[in-house]
């Protein structure tokens, strides 16, 4: 049986797209070109985190009929879905794919959920742990954590030397002030 923290996000229904059942979706994937190819998604009650149930075919999956990607916004029509109403009901819901239909990456990228509870290394030095990658705007972010105190590394070539997701480990080079071992 599948789980809503086993899925990976790759959109949320943001409203209804006409009145034949369609829902907007907003992508939360760097490959919003994937929905042309998916199947069938799960839907979640983000707040809640609970799996949706499909209340035509009695399953969790709710299969794909039909996808548009355009704009920056995806058009999604599922199976026995032909009504503004039962559309309307899915607003706000998470869209969710299980890990192995995931998008392969090419070699060296990595998926930020991979990243996280990597131990981080400044030099050789045990700096801390990934507890999340965030962004504010110039660049993504890696969030380490040790103790009680956190700080951010820029995910950028310049200081992130090595990431090995496998053996959950990233080599890093850090300018005097962004780790102080003393002070961590």
């Amino acid at each position: 049986m599948i789980d809503s923290n086993q899925l990976l996000y790759i959109g949320k229904i943001s409203g209804t797209f006409g009145i034949k059942g369609s829902v907007k979706v907003i992508p939360l994937t760097d490959f919003p070109e994937r929905f042309r190819v998916t199947e069938y998604v799960y839907l979640v009650d983000g707040k809640k985190g609970e799996l949706i149930k499909n209340k035509f075919t009695d399953s969790l999956e709710f299969r794909i009929k039909d996808s548009v990607v355009s704009g920056g916004i995806v058009k999604l029509a599922f199976d026995n879905f032909d009504g503004i109403g039962d559309a309307e009901k899915l607003k706000g819901l998470l869209v969710g794919v299980e890990e192995k239909n995931r998008v392969e990456l090419p070699e060296g990228m990595f998926y930020f959920y991979e990243m996280i509870g990597c131990k981080v290394y400044d030099k050789g030095v045990y700096a801390g742990e990934v507890s999340s990658v965030d962004n504010y705007g110039s660049s993504d972010l890696l969030v380490v954590k040790n103790g009680k105190k956190s700080f951010f590394i820029p995910l950028l070539k310049e200081f992130v030397k090595k990431i090995d997701v496998d053996a959950k480990r990233i080599d890093a080079e850090l300018i005097e002030g962004f780790f102080d071992e003393d002070k961590v």
